[in-house]
């Protein structure tokens, strides 16, 4: 499983509760995910793959989609468990 494809089902299953969806890598975030589950997602992220995260570092294009998201985790050192 790739990074795009654990944060998709993470969002899934674990921050949508209240309703079943299937997220495109591309779609918008927005509307899906509020502040808390941003910040949810973000300590998830931190657990996962492995860096710390600088709340004051996170901007709304990083988290507009799964890619978005996938892309940052690379770029700030974040990678797969073993």
């Amino acid at each position: 499983m790739n990074i795009e494809e654990r944060v998709k089902a993470h969002i899934e299953t674990e921050l949508v509760l209240d309703r079943k969806i299937q997220l495109e890598l591309d779609a918008s975030l927005t509307g899906i995910l509020d502040s808390a589950g941003v910040l949810e997602l973000v300590i998830w992220v931190e657990d996962v793959f492995g860096f710390s995260v600088a709340i004051d570092r996170i901007t709304p294009d990083d988290f507009a989609s799964v890619r978005r998201i996938a892309e940052w985790i690379r770029s700030s050192g974040g990678k797969l468990p073993d």
